[in-house]
């Protein structure tokens, strides 16, 4: 359940005025307030090759339903002065699971670059990656036995709450090393955490107003948009991957449910599903946007809850059957969180049982299942938003849209033009990385298998068993020629017993290097699914 650190006492400002707690205000990205120019507003007039949605007209409307437009969050303003307050809001960055409580690690969120690690009290704590002595990299560090993170530079250490609590140099003057300690200028930015549904979140407000939110943390069940009634844990099976995609791209992707027949047929669907899908919008308000949609016979609906779920559920409940969480971590890249809930129903047909043995291992859930669906179609997102790009990243006359079924990509540009603003890694001006080839776009190891414990232990496992069989082969091979030179019969039952061995060594190390790749990359080529 949630783990969070206590409200600041009168003890804790005592300690704060001494220099041993920094509270900050929070770093946020250049331009937050002003970044949206008129020319990307709802009120823009539009060119002829406007977006043409639902009823044909090029304002990039929806069609409505008769219920009112409300917040998909009624029970929280995330908004203030009419925008999104990115900075105040949770996110997750990691599974517990993979994360090495041995030693710090380096993630981002927002743009801003975080040094975790866990102390002496089992706590996770969070500040940024950077030393205030000579700007070193907080994640290159170690974990001291009490619990602090050293430098790894010039060995300064920092508590939780972001204090320096040792300088090396200082170690013969212990005036100066108080004064220093005490300074500001020694602190570190320090933000919230606290673990809940299996995963390590983060608040990225390093103020006092922060850290007074963080003391009392949203329950399990809004954290996840009230993934079941009782607010228990659920069974998700989180898989995470790291996506080249700028964080608005992923969310527009996520939340659009016509493109799944045809990115991902034979994974997710088949093109024959697709016989005009019906998308109305329901809810747009601050928190959000919900939209009722029919492709396959169902009733369903998809649905954005600021600042990170998508939701795919059956229109008449409120349990959802999958769940997707957008974080942006660093200009154009996300991390996305893919959880399946578990509806409590047996799989019936041969295929699905198959597919939920798959799952219960995990290394093959991610290799065979999951990947394939994300490999699908970020390449041509990754292509695809720099053209946007190109285009100042004005989607209103970039994309034509005539079908209802594109509906809810309006509902997510819309969310964003109106409540979202400037999200701080898709800021205008923001600088974005080269644009990546297929291979690099769509590679597994560094966007998964590096930080999955199980699929780096399943990938450590299958490189050791490949040596292990070409090793049983070359001495198989061995026996061979020493019975040649001995003039041994190579047609006797011993010579075709190493023969064998041979073989069957050779076999199973092509199938071991094919398996390996599985967990490195694996191309995605649409024309050849039949």
């Amino acid at each position: 359940m949630l783990q969070s650190r206590p409200a600041l006492t009168a003890a804790g400002r005592a300690e704060r005025a001494s220099g041993r707690v920094c509270l900050q205000r929070p770093r946020f990205a250049r331009g937050f307030a002003s970044a949206i120019t008129k020319k990307h507003r709802l009120g823009v007039k539009l060119t002829s090759a406007a977006v043409e949605v639902a009823t044909g007209n090029s304002r990039g409307e929806l069609p409505t339903s008769s219920t009112p437009v409300t917040s998909a969050n009624p029970a929280e303003s995330p908004a203030a002065n009419g925008k999104y307050q990115w900075h105040s809001q949770w996110y997750p960055i990691g599974k517990v699971e993979d994360l090495d409580p041995r030693r710090p690690q380096a993630v981002h969120l927002l743009g801003i670059p975080l040094a975790l690690w866990k102390d002496a009290q089992g706590q996770w704590q969070a500040v940024e990656d950077k030393c205030p002595h000579r700007l070193a990299p907080l994640s290159e560090g170690r974990v001291e036995k009490d619990g602090t993170l050293q430098c790894a530079y010039h060995g300064w250490q920092f508590n939780g709450r972001g204090a320096c609590t040792h300088i090396p140099q200082l170690r013969n003057d212990e005036k100066a090393q108080q004064v220093a300690c005490a300074s500001r200028r020694s602190c570190v930015r320090a933000y919230p955490t606290q673990v809940a549904h299996g995963l390590l979140w983060v608040l990225p407000d390093s103020s006092a107003a922060g850290w007074e939110k963080a003391a009392t943390p949203p329950s399990t069940a809004q954290l996840l948009g009230s993934v079941n009634d009782d607010g228990a844990d659920p069974d998700v099976g989180w898989y995470v991957r790291d996506m080249p995609l700028r964080f608005d791209t992923l969310v527009e992707n996520l939340a659009d449910p016509s493109h799944v027949p045809f990115a991902h047929h034979g994974v997710q669907g088949r093109r024959s599903q697709e016989k005009g899908t019906k998308l109305t919008l329901q809810e747009m308000g601050p928190g959000g946007f919900k939209t009722p949609f029919n492709m396959t016979g169902a009733d369903m609906a998809v649905s954005f809850t600021a600042p990170s779920i998508v939701r795919y559920q059956p229109a008449s409940s409120n349990t959802p059957f999958l769940i997707l969480l957008a974080v942006p971590t660093r200009p154009g890249w996300s991390r996305i969180y893919h959880g399946l809930l578990n509806s409590g129903r047996k799989p019936t047909s041969f295929f699905f049982k198959i597919l939920s043995a798959i799952r219960k291992i995990k290394w093959a859930d991610h290799a065979f299942l999951r990947h394939p669906i994300l490999d699908g179609d970020t390449y041509m997102l990754h292509v695809q938003e720099r053209l946007l790009l190109d285009k100042d990243n004005d989607w209103k006359g970039s994309y034509y849209m005539p079908a209802p079924a594109d509906g809810a990509v309006v509902a997510t540009r819309r969310w964003f033009d109106e409540h979202g603003g400037a999200v701080p890694t898709c800021e205008l001006g923001t600088a974005m990385p080269p644009q990546l080839s297929k291979r690099d776009a769509i590679e597994r190891y560094h966007q998964h298998t590096k930080h999955c414990k199980v699929c780096s232990q399943a990938l450590r496992n299958v490189e050791t068993a490949t040596w292990l069989a070409a090793a049983a082969g070359v001495l198989a091979a061995l026996v061979l020629v020493a019975r040649a030179v001995a003039g041994l019969p190579l047609l006797a039952g011993e010579s075709g017993m190493a023969a064998l061995a041979g073989a069957v060594c050779g076999g199973l190390v092509a199938v071991l290097r094919a398996l390996r790749e599985k967990f490195i990359f694996v191309d995605y080529v649409h024309q050849d699914k039949n």
